[in-house]
């Protein structure tokens, strides 16, 4: 791995590719689970192809009075914009040559069931922040500018502030 833990072939090859044709950078993300059962464990499983085989995620139904046997779903989306974010700023700040030596990212929202259990329609979520640290061999104006590229560029941070269509369907299997 090259610097800051990042395969810079990798993602030089990659944008080549979408260079060369633009169709590479489109596909569709997806991810499939099941709702478990039996009391006392996760409620949801997913498994999902990594390098080297399969990685099992599951899931906690929210529990309002303390944490749950495994994360809850809001977990594992805060992750995915903590995540998304830091790999955005990373990458760009390698391919720019700037070496980083630690990089700490927390994602806090403000959430309100109200509405989730009918009482109000006080929206879900009021507001995410996203909280970053960085230390390397960068000045203060490459930091802010590898922010405004990271929160223009990650796909978790465009969730957040762009309404995105949303198609759901629902089967009752007999």
């Amino acid at each position: 791995m090259g610097l800051n833990n990042i395969d810079v072939k990798q993602v030089r090859d990659y944008k080549a590719e979408i260079e060369k044709d633009p169709g590479e950078a489109k596909f569709t993300a997806r991810i499939e689970g099941d709702w478990l059962f039996p009391e006392g464990g996760p409620q949801f499983r997913s498994t999902v192809n990594v390098k080297n085989g399969t990685y099992t995620m599951e899931a906690s139904h929210p529990n309002f009075t303390g944490p749950g046997v495994a994360p809850g779903p809001m977990a594992f989306g805060l992750f995915w914009f903590a995540a998304c974010y830091s790999s955005t700023f990373v990458t760009e700040a390698t391919m720019r040559n700037i070496q980083l030596t630690a990089v700490k990212t927390k994602v806090e929202a403000d959430l309100d069931y109200t509405a989730q259990f009918d009482l109000g329609a006080i929206p879900l979520i009021s507001e995410y922040r996203v909280i970053m640290t960085v230390k390397g061999n960068a000045t203060d104006a490459q930091i802010q500018d590898l922010k405004k590229y990271a929160l223009d560029r990650c796909m978790g941070m465009f969730t957040i502030k762009h309404a995105i269509a949303l198609k759901a369907d629902v089967k009752l299997l007999h």
